[in-house]
């Protein structure tokens, strides 16, 4: 078995078809068909079921593509390692919404005095997109909410973070002396798409004191559920930092819900055989630093 056989495994995988993984590496069908011949008899398993002419990755293909992405990401990092400049960093970051809105730019900014010079790609998505990535080495670190039984994982944390709910300023229930998460349920619910940290974490603390959440309105952008908040259209769930300078201005207020904890952690996260470089880090002290 060599990388070599590897490449080729991943790009029928990919392709889940021989003549295009062939066409993609520049090489023949035949010679496609043998490498992954040579493999499932290297390993004693069948890695694809070929049924009507089409291929479908089994269980052992599954578990063979993680390790070959991750062997063939260091494989391909070595070789930049040792041919490109010394002083020449690259590093990969994902960032959830509220890290990517509020807090990666000054991260960077920081790593950029360290490394004048570095390449950075930061892709900012919902921590189960950015989960799968770090486990295809896409991604160097992810800096997400807290994840549970992850277990291929290491999870560091570094900041506190809480989920605030907030209206306009003239909202009913500001009238209120003590406002209940029952209260809340009741009213125009503007929240985050299911899947989302905030959704989840929300949802989670409700269905915990036997309550359900019916959303009035559900985006994908915080920008526009702040904007509805704003504008009248119901109360809005969403991190402190995203909406703090709307509190400060007066453009929203908090609603403070006695029963409810929404506080979270946010954490850097890596897969666990992920070779740490200096440049990944420093920029893990920076993340805890700042």
């Amino acid at each position: 078995m060599t990388i070599r056989h590897l490449r080729i495994f991943i790009a029928v995988y990919d392709e889940l078809n021989m003549t295009a993984a062939a066409k993609k590496l520049f090489m023949t069908q035949p010679s496609i068909s043998q490498a992954v011949k040579e493999l499932e008899e290297y390993y004693g398993v069948l890695l694809f079921e070929r049924l009507s002419r089409r291929l479908y990755v089994t269980e052992s293909g599954e578990i063979l593509y993680k390790y070959a992405t991750h062997i063939i990401k260091l494989v391909d990092e070595l070789d930049d390692n040792l041919k490109e400049e010394a002083f020449q960093e690259k590093l990969t970051i994902g960032a959830n919404y509220t890290v990517g809105t509020a807090l990666v730019h000054e991260y960077i900014d920081k790593f950029k005095n360290l490394y004048p010079d570095a390449e950075i790609r930061v892709v900012i998505n919902k921590a189960p997109v950015l989960i799968e990535m770090l486990r295809k080495n896409q991604l160097d670190l992810a800096l997400i909410e807290e994840i549970l039984n992850e277990s291929d994982l290491i999870k560091d944390y570094f900041r506190d973070d809480r989920i605030v709910i907030v209206a306009e300023p003239d909202h009913h229930l500001f009238a209120q002396k003590k406002v209940t998460a029952y209260d809340i349920t009741n009213e125009h619910l503007l929240l985050r798409e299911k899947g989302a940290g905030v959704r989840n974490l929300f949802e989670l603390r409700m269905n915990e004191i036997g309550l359900s959440v019916k959303p009035y309105w559900e985006s994908t952008s915080a920008t526009a559920l702040i904007n509805a908040a704003i504008n009248k259209m119901g109360i809005a769930v969403l991190p402190f930092l995203l909406v703090k300078e709307h509190i400060i201005s007066g453009n929203l207020k908090e609603l403070k819900v006695k029963d409810i904890d929404l506080r979270r952690k946010l954490t850097i996260v890596y897969h666990k055989n992920k070779l740490l470089t200096n440049a990944m880090q420093d920029f893990i002290s920076i993340c805890h630093e700042s």
